[in-house]
């Protein structure tokens, strides 16, 4: 008897750990979580005259896959040459097996921040985004960077050094 208290003990230390699984999808004005979360406590935990038994946190049985670039103009690590007066363009094309995940995308020169005059198109599983630079001296050896994030906040990214070339 003094084993099962023991045990029955220490599983109720070990359950007070457990994250609070039930905030996200009961009602927070009326607080009931809390009783969610013993009622969950108290049934990871059954005792019997034949020692103590529990069952193991749940796991995420269908996790989260993070987004990759597949494709891009012009590929992953290459030059952005922009000699052109009209500038130039580069775009990701991104693929993510998990269903109807939307994507977000941060484009972004470093020294300059974020740039906010992106595109995103949607094609079958595939999604994307383009945006179009001037042909600004400025811009010359600065990095442009895309940043995917799906809505778990997995991402992908990838980078071009940006070239700019005297307009014709």
């Amino acid at each position: 008897m003094h084993s099962n208290l023991r045990c029955l003990a220490r599983w109720f230390q070990l359950a007070s750990t457990l994250p609070d699984l039930f905030l996200d999808t009961l009602d927070p004005i009326t607080q009931t979580s809390h009783h969610a979360k013993a009622l969950f406590r108290g049934l990871l935990i059954l005792t019997s005259l034949q020692g103590c038994f529990f069952w193991a946190p749940f796991q995420e049985l269908d996790p989260n896959s993070a987004p990759r670039i597949e494709y891009s103009s012009p590929d992953g690590g290459d030059i952005l040459l922009i000699d052109t007066s009209q500038g130039g363009v580069a775009w990701v094309s991104v693929y993510d097996p998990d269903e109807d995940d939307v994507m977000e995308y941060l484009w972004s020169i470093n020294g300059l921040g974020p740039q906010g005059n992106a595109q995103s198109f949607v094609s079958g599983n595939y999604q994307g985004s383009s945006i179009q630079l001037p042909n600004e001296s400025s811009l010359n050896g600065r990095t442009l960077t895309c940043t995917v994030y799906d809505a778990a906040g997995a991402s992908d990214r990838m980078q071009w050094v940006i070239d700019i070339e005297a307009a014709p």
